[in-house]
């Protein structure tokens, strides 16, 4: 699979669908922010996100408790998601 270009909708759907927990790297509790906006929709679609930023963690975003840092979360993730 060529990385450079974007990837087919039926890879990411099959990806997505063995998903069940979330750890979005950056996460902010800005809902004007590419990033809120993400997990919301994400929550929203049954996944359960992990918020991880370090000028938050033990605050909340939408509810979920925000970890400082993916070695401080204490339950299996299935996939990292990074944000900018």
């Amino acid at each position: 699979m060529n990385h450079r270009e974007e990837y087919p909708a039926e890879y990411l759907a099959s990806i997505l669908s063995d998903v069940k927990t979330i750890a979005m790297v950056g996460a902010s509790p800005d809902a004007t922010k590419f990033s809120y906006g993400v997990l919301r929709v994400l929550h929203e679609q049954g996944y359960r996100m992990i918020p991880v930023n370090p000028r938050h963690a033990g605050k909340e975003i939408r509810g979920l408790k925000v970890f400082a840092s993916l070695a401080d979360i204490d339950q299996p993730i299935d996939m990292v998601e990074v944000c900018p």
